[in-house]
C-alpha cells in the first residue's frame, strides 16, 4: 500500500514539476518581460542603443518639449537591464556654441545618429540645422564629440560649410586613436569638374585633440544620389563603408539599392563596390532602404532594412537581410515575405541570439491581428530567422507584435542581453503629438506580458 501511494505522489510531483515549465531553453519566462516608458511631455524618439562600458544600456534619442516653437534636443538614456534609469544627458548644440565667436548658430533642431562605446567613454554624432538658414550656410551640419564615462563632453567638433550640406551616418574610432566620420555631401572633391548629383558619399579622417583633418573625400556614381550610413575598419587596414544608392544594382534591379565598398585607409578610392537590390514576384523597382548594421566575429557584415515597391498600385514593403563578408562576396540576401500575408513591414536593426540565430525589429504597418482582427496603426515588429535570413516557425508571428492601439509605434534598436533576453529600445506613439522613449525587455520568442 505505502509503494502504491508513493507512486501516486510521485506521478502527481512529476506533473506539477512539469506544469510549471515555460519557455526553459528561451528564457526568461514571459512573467519576467516588460515594457517601461521614458520622456518628457511632448516628442521623444530612439535613435540607437549600445551596451555601456558598465553593462548597461544606453539609448540615444532626441526629445522635444510640448512648448510652442520648443527645439529638437539630443539625449542620452543610461538604465540597467531592468528599466532603471540611471543616468540622463541632454545636448542642444545651440547651447553648446552660445559663447564661441567662430559660430552663431541660433536655435538648432538636433537629430541624434549613432553613439559608439571606446575605452574610456564615447564617441557621439548628429545632424543639425539652424531655425535661420542664412546663418553659417544653408541645410545641415555635423556635430560629433566624444565623451567621458560620465557623458560628459571631454571635446567637440563642427563640420559645416557656408556654400554646402552634411549629413553623417556614421562614427567610429580607428586603430591609430584618430576618428573616421561617414555619410553624404553636396560638396565636390577639390578638381573635380564632373557634374554630380545633390548627394555623394562622403569620408573624412580627423584628430580631435589638435583639430586636425587628414583628409576629406566624396564618392558616387554620377548623376544618381548616394550616401554612407556605416563604416568599419578592417583587420586588413581597409575601411568597409555600407550605404545606399540610387544606382541599379549588379543584378539590375531599379530603385534605391544597398552598397558595400572597400576603401583604403586613405580613403583612396574604392576597390570593389558593390550594389546588391532586392525584388517581389517579378517587380524589380523597389527602395531598399538600410536600417542598421552589425558586425560578426569572422568580419561579416549583416545588414538589415526595408524594401518598398515603386508601384503605386499595389504598394508592398517588407524586411530584408543582407550577408556579405570583408572582401564583399554575397553570403545571403533574404527578403522576409513570410512574416504575415498581405502585411507590409520594415526592418531597422538586427542582432544575434543566444541560440546564435538573427533578431530583427523594426514595425509592421497597419497592424491588423489575424487572430482577433483587432486592428492598430503601426507596430513595433520581432522577427528571427536562422543565420541565413530564413525565418523560423516555432513562434506565432501573429503575436510578435508591441504597441499602442492608437499610435504610430516603431521597434529601433534591438541588443542580446547576457540572460539571454531580447532588449528593444522603440518609440511608442501616445497621440496629441506625444511619444516616448520605451524599453522592452522579451524573451528569445518574442513574447511579452500582456
Amino acid at each position: 500500500m505505502i509503494r502504491k501511494y508513493s507512486i501516486i505522489l510521485l506521478l502527481l510531483f512529476v506533473l506539477m514539476a512539469y506544469g510549471c515549465v515555460i519557455e526553459p531553453d528561451y528564457g526568461p519566462r514571459p512573467i519576467d518581460t516588460f515594457i517601461k516608458y521614458y520622456g518628457i511631455s511632448g516628442s521623444n524618439e530612439v535613435v540607437d542603443m549600445i551596451i555601456s562600458n558598465e553593462g548597461n544600456l544606453v539609448i540615444l534619442g532626441n526629445e522635444k518639449s510640448s512648448a510652442f516653437g520648443a527645439s529638437k534636443d539630443i539625449v542620452i538614456l543610461e538604465i540597467d537591464t531592468v528599466g532603471n534609469l540611471l543616468k540622463k544627458k541632454i545636448f542642444d548644440v545651440q547651447s553648446l556654441y552660445a559663447n564661441d565667436s567662430s559660430y552663431s548658430f541660433g536655435i538648432t533642431d538636433d537629430e541624434a545618429v549613432r553613439i559608439r562605446a571606446i575605452d574610456g567613454g564615447y564617441l557621439l554624432c548628429a545632424n543639425f540645422t539652424t531655425k535661420d538658414d542664412n546663418v553659417n550656410g544653408l541645410g545641415s551640419k555635423i556635430f560629433w564629440c566624444e565623451l567621458d564615462d560620465e557623458y560628459n563632453i571631454i571635446d567637440k567638433q563642427v563640420i559645416s560649410d557656408v556654400d554646402y550640406y552634411w549629413e553623417v551616418g556614421d562614427i567610429i574610432k580607428s586603430k591609430d586613436g584618430n576618428i573616421i566620420i561617414v555619410g553624404g555631401t553636396n560638396k565636390k572633391e577639390d578638381g573635380d569638374t564632373s557634374i554630380r548629383p545633390e548627394k555623394q558619399r562622403y569620408l573624412t579622417r580627423r584628430s580631435i585633440e589638435n583639430d586636425t583633418v587628414f583628409w576629406s573625400k566624396t564618392f558616387g556614381y554620377d548623376d544618381v544620389d548616394d550616401f554612407a550610413i556605416g563604416i568599419l575598419e578592417l583587420s586588413d587596414g581597409n575601411l568597409g563603408v555600407i550605404g545606399w544608392t540610387e544606382k541599379s544594382s549588379n543584378e539590375g534591379e531599379g530603385g534605391v539599392n544597398v552598397t558595400f565598398a572597400i576603401f583604403t585607409d586613405i580613403g583612396s578610392s574604392s576597390s570593389i563596390d558593390n550594389v546588391f537590390g532586392f525584388d517581389y514576384q517579378g517587380d524589380v523597382d523597389f527602395d531598399d532602404a538600410v536600417g542598421d548594421f552589425i558586425y560578426t566575429q569572422n568580419e561579416d557584415m549583416i545588414i538589415v532594412g526595408t524594401s518598398t515597391s515603386n508601384n503605386a498600385v499595389n504598394p508592398r514593403s517588407f524586411p530584408f537581410l543582407l550577408r556579405v563578408r570583408k572582401d564583399g562576396t554575397l553570403v545571403f540576401k533574404e527578403l522576409l515575405t513570410r512574416s504575415i500575408s498581405d502585411l507590409n513591414s520594415g526592418g531597422m536593426d538586427v542582432a544575434i541570439s543566444a541560440q546564435n540565430d538573427l533578431i530583427i525589429t523594426g514595425a509592421f504597418y497597419n497592424y491588423e491581428d489575424s487572430i482577433s482582427k483587432e486592428t492598430f496603426n503601426n507596430q513595433a515588429l520581432f522577427m528571427r530567422t536562422n543565420q541565413f535570413g530564413k525565418i523560423t516557425n516555432d513562434y506565432l508571428s501573429y503575436k510578435n507584435h508591441f504597441g499602442l492601439a492608437g499610435g504610430d509605434d516603431i521597434g529601433k534598436a534591438i541588443l542580446t542581453l547576457s540572460d539571454g533576453s531580447i532588449a528593444i529600445a522603440a518609440t511608442m506613439d501616445f497621440g496629441n503629438s506625444r511619444t516616448l522613449i520605451s524599453y522592452l525587455k522579451i524573451n528569445n520568442k518574442g513574447i511579452l506580458k500582456r
